[in-house]
C-alpha cells in the first residue's frame, strides 16, 4: 500500500497544476490588449506625421483630428502608468498564496504548480 500522505501531496499537486493551467489565459489576453492598441498607436501615428508634416497647425488640433492616435495614445499610457508589464508577468495570485503556506512545510511550487520538496536541514 502507498503512503496515503503522498497520494495526498500527489493529488493536491495535479489541482494546483490544473488551477495554474485555467489562469493563464488572463495574462494572454492582456498581451494581447496591449498588441492591439500598440498597432493601433503606430498605425494612427503614421497617419498623424503624415498630416502634421503638411500642416502648420497646432499639435492639439491636429490630434483632436485623428481621435484614433489620441485614443490609443492615452491608452498606452495608462497602461504604462497601471504597470501593464508587471500585471502581464506577474505569478497568479494561486501560486503566491500557495508558497507561502507551503514554506512551513518545507516545500515550494513552480510555475506549472509542481511541487518542489527543500532539501533537509543539515547540521
Amino acid at each position: 500500500m502507498e503512503d496515503p500522505e503522498a497520494e495526498d501531496l500527489r493529488a493536491f499537486e495535479r489541482r494546483l497544476a490544473e488551477v495554474v493551467t485555467a489562469e493563464k489565459p488572463s495574462s494572454f489576453r492582456w498581451r494581447l490588449v496591449l498588441g492591439a492598441i500598440f498597432a493601433c498607436s503606430a498605425i494612427s501615428a503614421c497617419h498623424w506625421m503624415r498630416v502634421a508634416k503638411e500642416s502648420e497647425s497646432l499639435v492639439f488640433r491636429i490630434l483632436s483630428s485623428h481621435s484614433a492616435f489620441a485614443f490609443s495614445l492615452a491608452t498606452v499610457c495608462l497602461l504604462i502608468m497601471y504597470g501593464f508589464n508587471h500585471a502581464a508577468k506577474q505569478d497568479p495570485a494561486i501560486l503566491r498564496d500557495t508558497r507561502e503556506m507551503l514554506s512551513p512545510f518545507r516545500l515550494n511550487c513552480d510555475n506549472q504548480g509542481r511541487l518542489i520538496p527543500f532539501p533537509p536541514p543539515t547540521e
